[in-house]
């Protein structure tokens, strides 16, 4: 038997998920295992049952962003988390650690001398060569491709007093706290290529369906008329508007929505409607996608090959550069399309919202039933679906986990 501590960023409980995915699976096969979340993040786990957890602190409690930001890197922060960590290690002494998409992790491992592996999407790994978002030769890639190389070496800059307070050597780039001794990847190669790089392994997604659920969602899932279109932004915010504008653009199309919230308090500001609409706080895949005819998502992974795997076509609204860039792979395997294309990511925190409003309902209508009009996208989503399904996702993951390098 072997003890592993787990440590998810807290931005987005889909990492918190795939935790709770890989807990089940290693507990059964007799491992003791240690989860630690944020404070903010305790009460979801308390809402399922989930008594069985650590407190920690987490760079991205900062500003609470659901993407990276320059706030989290500052060295104070760094610092503090580190040595919270590092505690933590000390008192629990497990065989190894797994961070998913945590910046802060193999400092503290490496710190306590304990081994660390990272579970992390491809496209957010030092090995990743593509400007997030961007096809190739799409206008705004350079200007994209910039401010992302300006991001993250001035945000290894800004953490080198937290390194040298540490006694650890900085690093020059913060993605590169993002890879491990093993950097175990939760998406395929299909669908975001990487060159080789040593120590990558492909798990392929997680599943977890324990998403909080209540009797009445059954009922008004049920009054829906079909076709029906999921539309789920994970567990960040989207606008009101936004929601609006492209819940007019499904409704031109003839489909009823199951619009999921991700737990957000969002004001949607739609007409009550409960043959075409139903607004859930949250709504389990599994649920969702048994009566669903299309998804449309932030591009948010673990929904994305959900519907690939059950051949539903996606499209990808996205609201930070790492989910346009799932669209990005959603477009080049033939399974969907973005709804917002070109985008530059410059920290403007209404620019999503002014893009697409900017866009014409009947031309996003016209977008989304040419691409379920086209022959070729059954025939893709078939085949994603075949490869997805040659991934084992956390079983493979617990077999690595098991296993010392």
């Amino acid at each position: 038997m072997s003890r592993f501590l787990l440590e998810p960023c807290n931005n987005t409980l889909s990492h918190i998920a795939k935790c709770l995915a890989l807990r089940e699976v290693l507990e059964a096969r007799g491992h003791e295992v240690f989860l630690a979340v944020s404070q903010a993040r305790a009460g979801f786990l308390q809402r399922l049952g989930q008594n069985d957890y650590f407190v920690l602190p987490d760079i991205q409690e900062a500003d609470a962003r659901p993407a990276p930001t320059f706030a989290w890197f500052r060295p104070e922060r760094v610092e503090f988390c580190v040595r919270a960590e590092l505690n933590l290690l000390n008192k629990l002494k497990p065989d190894a650690v797994l961070g998913v998409f945590r910046f802060t992790g193999p400092l503290s491992a490496q710190l306590a001398g304990v081994p660390y592996d990272s579970l992390i999407c491809g496209s957010m790994t030092p090995a990743c060569p593509d400007v997030l978002g961007f096809a190739e030769g799409e206008a705004g890639a350079e200007e994209q491709a910039a401010a992302l190389h300006f991001f993250r070496k001035t945000c290894a800059q800004r953490m080198r007093p937290a390194f040298s307070a540490l006694g650890l050597e900085a690093v020059d780039d913060a993605w590169r706290l993002l890879a491990g001794r093993r950097t175990l990847l939760w998406d395929f190669p299909e669908f975001q290529p990487l060159p080789a790089a040593p120590g990558y392994h492909h798990v392929g997604p997680p599943r977890w369906s324990g998403w909080p659920r209540r009797e009445a969602d059954n009922d008004a899932l049920d009054r829906l008329e079909d076709p029906i279109a999921y539309v789920a932004f994970g567990t960040g915010q989207a606008p009101p508007r936004l929601l609006r504008h492209l819940v007019e653009a499904l409704w031109r199309l003839g489909y009823a929505v199951a619009l999921a919230l991700g737990g957000q308090a969002t004001a949607t500001d739609l007409p009550v409607s409960p043959a075409r609409l139903a607004v859930f706080e949250f709504l389990a895949v599994e649920q969702a996608l048994a009566r669903a005819a299309l998804v449309v998502c932030h591009g948010g992974q673990l929904l994305v090959f959900e519907a690939m795997r059950q051949r539903i076509p996606v499209f990808v609204l996205p609201l930070q550069p790492e989910q346009a860039q799932n669209g990005i792979c959603v477009e080049r395997m033939g399974c969907g399309r973005r709804l917002l294309r070109g985008m530059v990511f410059n920290g403007q925190a209404d620019a999503i919202e002014i893009a697409f409003l900017a866009r014409p309902v009947d031309e996003i209508a016209q977008e989304i039933a040419a691409i379920l009009a086209d022959q070729n996208t059954a025939a893709c989503l078939e085949r994603a679906s075949e490869q997805i399904g040659r991934y084992r996702g956390t079983a493979t993951l617990a077999e690595l986990l098991e296993t010392t390098p």
